[in-house]
């Protein structure tokens, strides 16, 4: 009996004990205890999701940091739906990739630890933007020819449409524009910078964003491919098209006059001299400069052509030739194939005749009696054969002196009486202008 009243009696305080020990226990740190205990005895990270609030796009992957804690995390998803991310992390980067919701749907992801450590993170997925399968990309008419998308030296439009939930377009949308591949930039406004690799504009209240391709006239021809992305959700599309070497400049430049421009020279013995023609070039992308396969039998100005609908200049100096042409090449590379052409010709007309010149231009013989044969004078030029004349001049008394001879030589000889002073000797040969000599007789 004694022993079963001390049996009696010591059981409730043995059960006591046994509580406070495993009390002591736990806030001592002992045994396996609580994750907050870990933390403040051992110095453990707490466990944290960044960011703990974020806002993700149907089919866009988003990205979350998981630090702290202990290796590894068990993810769970309050809507499989909306965020299947149920599962089991080694790491501390999570991708996720919202699935297909019909309106914003918020979401709950929990985390936690292997040592039970638990933290959370607010999801807002918000429906898919609806992009179009590729970006559009308008070329320019000119190129048409080619085959090509786009020329080199030539521009054109990459365009999309943002649309949002039921197909309504999204108005004042960041849509940015890259250049991913080929010889090619972005046609910007952005005051020393005429064109960029990467730019973003605005949706208009239709949805639409576009930017303008500008391809450089040195661009050899390939496959070059361009990005749009939706800057708010992260969405993106690629579209790809073709770039064409382009130099046939006949679609987009034009000169006038076109055809032949001819010079005739003044006789059938002469080419044009001084004479001038102004050619007109307009399209393609100036400046236009200007080579001719004959550089020396002209004289060309105004070259390069700074303006679409500008001249220039080109005069003939003498020079005789046929099938004078010209390369007519714009900014682009693009060259006229079928350019103006010039001929420089002789001329119909009968040449005139040279100058006559009389050699010598005077004679002094001092004394001039009758008879006396004076000298000669060599009259050149003209058409070869000449009509003389003398007749007297100042002081001129006595003589007459006389002048003979039509091809070459002029006689000069005295009449009938002694001449005195001068007397003038003219000589002309047909429309030649008339020339004459002096001869002086006397002191």
């Amino acid at each position: 009996m004694p022993g079963y009243r001390l049996t009696a009696w010591l059981r409730p305080l043995l059960t006591l004990a046994a509580l406070a020990g495993v009390l002591s226990l736990a806030a001592c740190g002992g045994g396996n205890g609580s994750p907050s205990q870990v933390i403040n005895g051992g110095g453990v990270t707490p466990l944290t999701v960044t960011p703990s609030t974020a806002t993700a796009f149907s089919g866009v992957p988003f990205t979350f940091l998981i630090s702290g804690g202990t290796q590894p995390y068990t993810i769970l998803t309050s809507d499989q739906t909306a965020l299947p991310v149920v599962g089991t992390l080694n790491g501390n980067t999570l991708v996720v990739v919202p699935g297909n919701v019909g309106a914003d749907t918020t979401v709950t992801m929990s985390v936690r630890d292997a040592a039970g450590q638990a933290t959370a993170a607010t999801v807002t997925v918000r429906p898919a933007l609806l992009l179009p399968t590729s970006i559009t990309i308008t070329g320019n008419p000119n190129c048409g020819s080619s085959g090509a998308d786009l020329c080199s030296g030539q521009d054109g439009l990459a365009s999309v449409q943002v649309l949002g939930p039921g197909g309504a377009p999204l108005a004042g949308r960041p849509v940015r524009f890259d250049v991913v591949q080929g010889d090619f930039a972005i046609s910007s406004t952005a005051p020393g910078q005429p064109v960029v690799q990467s730019v973003t504009v605005n949706t208009d209240q239709n949805g639409n964003a576009a930017v303008r391709l500008v391809v450089p006239p040195t661009a050899a021809t390939q496959v070059a491919t361009v990005r749009a992305t939706d800057v708010t959700s992260g969405s993106s599309v690629v579209g790809q098209f073709t770039i064409s070497q382009f130099i046939n400049g006949n679609s987009v430049l034009s000169v006038i006059p076109t055809g032949v421009t001819t010079f005739t020279g003044q006789d059938t013995a002469h080419c044009s001299t001084g004479a001038s023609a102004t050619f007109y070039v307009f399209g393609g992308t100036p400046p236009y400069t200007i080579a001719t396969n004959f550089p020396t039998a002209i004289t060309i100005t105004g070259n390069p052509v700074q303006r679409s609908g500008g001249g220039f200049t080109i005069t003939t100096n003498g020079t005789c030739f046929t099938g004078l042409t010209f390369a007519i090449t714009d900014a682009a590379g693009r060259t006229l194939l079928t350019p103006p052409t010039a001929t420089n010709a002789f001329g119909t007309a009968a040449p005139a005749p040279a100058p006559i010149v009389l050699t010598p231009s005077s004679l002094s013989p001092g004394s001039c009696p009758a008879g006396a044969q004076l000298g000669q004078i060599l009259a050149t030029g003209g058409t070869g054969t000449f009509a003389v004349g003398a007749s007297p001049g100042t002081g001129a008394s006595g003589g007459p002196i006389l002048a003979s001879g039509t091809a070459g030589p002029i006689t000069i000889s005295v009449g009938t009486a002694t001449a005195l002073g001068d007397w003038i000797i003219t000589v002309s040969s047909g429309t030649a202008k008339p020339v004459s000599a002096t001869v002086h007789c006397g002191p």
